[in-house]
């Protein structure tokens, strides 16, 4: 399954007290600011844009739809090509405490590395945040410091990385929600979710991002795992819909799954990187599969 990406890490210290542990989950329109601004654009919207065709935010945040109607069909909208993982904030007072945080870019998202870096320090900047440092996962799982500039030489992972790629069971799994999943169904967000619906929502989210960001179809038979996902069942589960700060947040919990999970290996482990569900760019959806 062809879906390559890079996993950068920022070590920062906060500057000053925070007092809302999720803030970090909130940055999309501050983080889009922070790309703009980086690449030196001062517009709100592309069109006509005279720079268009060598500026990489369109590439990036403009999740611009496939002409092919097929392609449509099967993959709707582009996600964005990134992932951040957050953690929440610690309690009051938190000033002086340090933080890390990871960022994951897919496919050919990686070119534009050096925006990225550059954009993720303006936005911790405006949280009152200074960067210690900037590493990026290397294959098995180790790291390495990410220099500066423009292009840094960065360590490219893929499906079969060791880090993601262990042994699973083959007939049973468990899958430990580490930050809210939001679920979409028919526009509401649902409360509780079978393997079926976690298996058919990562399917749509990696094929979608290899398709757009890969210039790849991953060799998926969607009918035939869609109906074998369907007599995957569920053993336990605590999982619960949570709410942050009285806003419905998503579900958090651990649920172990059995049936015929082998076919579904790869995706679960890819699915590790890329997390799954809205807002997944900007770190829910983080899950991990435990052995």
């Amino acid at each position: 399954m062809e879906l390559h990406y890079v996993r950068l890490f920022f070590t920062f210290t906060l500057n000053a007290d925070l007092a809302d542990p999720c803030a970090l989950f909130a940055c999309r329109s501050a983080f889009d600011a922070a790309f703009r601004k980086t690449v030196s654009c001062r517009r709100l919207d592309c069109t006509g844009c005279l720079s268009l065709a060598g500026c990489p935010y369109p590439a990036n945040f403009g999740q611009v739809i496939a002409r092919d109607p097929e392609a449509v069909r099967r993959h709707q909208k582009p996600p964005l090509p990134f992932v951040f993982q957050f953690p929440l904030l610690p309690a009051l007072p938190n000033r002086g405490r340090t933080i890390e945080c990871a960022l994951t870019l897919m496919g050919s998202a990686v070119q534009e590395a050096g925006c990225y870096v550059a954009a993720v320090g303006l936005l911790l900047g405006t949280l009152h945040c200074s960067v210690v440092r900037v590493e990026a996962e290397c294959p098995g799982g180790g790291r390495a410091p990410v220099a500066a500039g423009a292009s840094p030489a960065l360590p490219l992972l893929g499906a079969l990385d060791p880090a993601l790629a262990g042994p699973l069971a083959p007939d049973c799994a468990t899958i430990r929600l580490a930050t809210p999943l939001k679920l979409m169904h028919e526009g509401r967000l649902v409360k509780s979710f079978t393997f079926s619906q976690f298996a058919r929502a990562l399917m749509r989210r990696v094929s979608s991002l290899a398709y757009y960001y890969e210039g790849a179809e991953p060799p998926l038979d969607y009918r035939w795992l869609s109906r074998l996902s369907e007599a995957i069942e569920t053993v336990s589960s605590d999982c619960r819909f949570v709410t942050w700060g009285g806003r419905p947040a998503g579900i958090i919990g651990t649920a172990r799954f059995r049936g015929d999970l082998e076919p579904f290996h790869l995706l679960l482990q890819l699915g590790q990187a890329t997390q799954l569900g809205k807002g997944a760019s900007f770190g829910f959806g983080s899950y991990r599969i435990e052995r």
